[in-house]
């Protein structure tokens, strides 16, 4: 057996008269990767905010190599090597990678001032010494996104890590890209690196741990079984029933009208693009990053701009689309990056939710804001999602990632769109709260008529609510397929010969 690294003894927390942890306790060993999962607000931050030290626990201890640190600062944790990888990479984009690395450490010279060719030397040693081909010069901003967050983690390397905490690393990343990075936390497990691993998809951490501990109301419960580690099995477990999986049910009897039609597209990314969208129907999106599959959806939506071609709304041709053009014409968008373009964290769950109608349902005949009427909605949202939060005036700064996601996914229902655009719009969201999310949108699209248009990595979440796919490739719209029956191996496959057939002909035109 591996020698114990850190040990979490029967601590409990407690933030007013809520207890938000009781006599938790489990123990993780050198060189393996222990994963901690939980819903939202089970208090997954909590334990992991008490580990680094940020938060300072009521009763229990927590020993790191066999040595009491409760009473170590955050700083002094961090010199022992315990570190955090944040869900969002904690990069500055416009500063090279080499200054990422050292970032708070940069070598001085004899008169003080950084010694620039030390730098960029000592960082192009750490990146071929860790695996991550890139120039040490090149901006982070150039990076892909599991780049970007193969620089924090050797960063934390840089820094003397044993204990890397990886916060929900693969959002926002392909398929690929994750499998990418286990590979890459997987070469660092076997040089004796410990790893924390949160995730809310089963899957990977299935295939990633060694153990699993699961917080659920405060308390933690062991996620190994008689047969090891399942998806079932740790389901059950977060959420203490069994979970039902959403299956949308397609109906024949649906009447369907076209609500949109994009012609000969072009546009950032897109290339001639044509498609048509119909009412009551879920449209799948699959792609490689930039492939144009998010694109499209951003461009319908008027956050990128269309060069040539036409959008067709409700039965008018346009050729540009703004914004508020798309709103006042029943379009809402749910964006990937909830910090950016989703949630404005100091204001409450009610007024975040209140935005997007302002200025149309939230506005009376004298031009004021209907204050009861923005209240009644933000009530039915937070009651519909589930979200879990003292009340709907509680600021989102105060939500776990997972609840802020729900009031993003509420924001943009309380709109009632004609066409709804969902891009992962359950990311960072637990199993429970996932499938309520996936059983909502094959409601509104039934029950309203709505056309969704559906981005997500997710595969097997993808193949269960979605009527037909897209496949997307260099800008490319390339194949429109239904989803009569497809299994997850069946989008790889489809995605994957799209690429290799994008390829080929790329390649015949430059011979």
């Amino acid at each position: 057996m591996n020698e114990i690294l850190l040990q979490v003894e029967n601590v409990s927390k407690n933030f007013g008269s809520t207890k938000a942890l009781k006599d938790v306790s489990f123990s993780i060993a050198k060189g393996t990767i222990h994963s901690l999962l939980g819903r939202n607000g089970a208090g997954k931050s909590t334990v992991v905010n008490i580990i680094a030290g940020i938060y300072k626990q009521n009763s229990g201890n927590i020993l790191f190599e066999n040595e009491d640190i409760t009473k170590f600062s955050v700083y002094e944790r961090q010199e022992m090597g315990i570190k955090i990888v944040p869900q969002h990479a904690s990069v500055v984009p416009h500063l090279t990678v080499a200054e990422n690395i050292f970032m708070g450490i940069w070598p001085r010279n004899g008169a003080g001032f950084i010694d620039w060719q030390k730098l960029r030397r000592e960082a192009a040693l750490e990146l071929d010494r860790y695996g991550l081909h890139v120039d040490a010069k090149a901006t982070v901003k150039s990076l892909n996104g599991v780049d970007q967050r193969k620089v924090n983690i050797i960063r934390a390397m840089h820094g003397g890590a044993k204990l890397i905490i990886l916060d929900e690393p693969t959002t926002a990343l392909s398929s690929d890209e994750r499998q990418e990075l286990f590979v890459f936390v997987n070469e660092l497990k076997a040089k004796g690196t410990a790893f924390i691993f949160i995730s809310h998809y089963l899957q990977e951490v299935v295939e990633l741990s060694d153990d699993v501990t699961v917080i659920r109301d405060g308390m933690a419960f062991s996620g190994r079984g008689k047969d090891g580690f399942s998806e079932k099995n740790l389901a059950h477990l977060i959420t203490g029933e069994e979970v039902k999986l959403s299956q949308r049910t397609l109906r024949k009897d649906i009447e369907k009208s076209i609500v949109m039609e994009c012609k000969k597209l072009n546009g950032h990314i897109l290339k001639d693009v044509s498609l048509k969208l119909y009412s009551a129907e879920i449209t799948g999106l699959v792609g490689f990053p930039s492939s144009g599959a998010r694109e499209l959806c951003r461009t319908i939506f008027g956050l990128e701009n269309i060069y040539s071609g036409s959008v067709t709304i409700n039965g008018k041709e346009r050729f540009h689309v703004s914004v508020p053009d798309a709103m006042s014409n029943g379009i809402a968008y749910l964006s990937y990056d909830r910090h950016r373009e989703g949630i404005i964290k100091l204001l409450s769950i009610a007024d975040n939710i209140s935005i997007p109608l302002l200025n149309a349902e939230l506005k009376t005949s004298f031009g004021l804001f209907n204050k009861k009427k923005a209240l009644d909605i933000a009530k039915h949202y937070f009651d519909l999602l589930n979200i879990k939060a003292n009340s709907i005036l509680d600021k989102l700064l105060n939500l776990s990632g997972g609840n802020q996601q729900k009031v993003v996914v509420a924001k943009t229902l309380a709109s009632n769109p004609n066409i709804l655009i969902l891009d992962e719009p359950t990311i960072g969201i637990d199993i429970k709260s996932r499938e309520e999310i996936i059983e909502n949108t094959d409601r509104i699209s039934t029950e309203k008529k709505t056309s969704v248009l559906y981005l997500t990595n997710d595969f097997d979440e993808l193949i269960r609510i979605v009527d037909r796919i897209l496949f997307f490739q260099d800008g490319k719209l390339m194949r429109d397929i239904r989803n009569d029956g497809l299994t997850h191996e069946d989008i790889v496959r489809i995605r994957d010969e799209v690429k290799r057939a994008s390829m080929q002909k790329t390649t015949s035109y430059i011979v």
